[in-house]
């Protein structure tokens, strides 16, 4: 995955923990475990198979893979 489509994934990881934070704090407790526990599934998906969804998106957004 290109270092753009990267930096990308994690400000869109980041707003997704922010958003999660703001409604545990309103008091909305089932929603934000609703966010950690998919976010949470999504990371062991990605070890467990290799595969994650995301940097398939990505990759076709930005259209470039990094080279190794």
């Amino acid at each position: 995955m290109s270092k753009k489509a990267m930096r990308v994934q994690r400000f869109v990881m980041g707003s997704m923990l922010l958003v999660a934070l703001l409604f545990f704090l309103l008091d909305m407790k089932t929603v934000s475990l609703f966010i950690i526990g998919f976010m949470i599934f999504m990371l062991y998906l990605s070890a467990f198979t290799g595969f994650c969804p995301s940097d398939a998106i990505f990759e076709k957004l930005f259209g470039e893979k990094k080279s190794s």
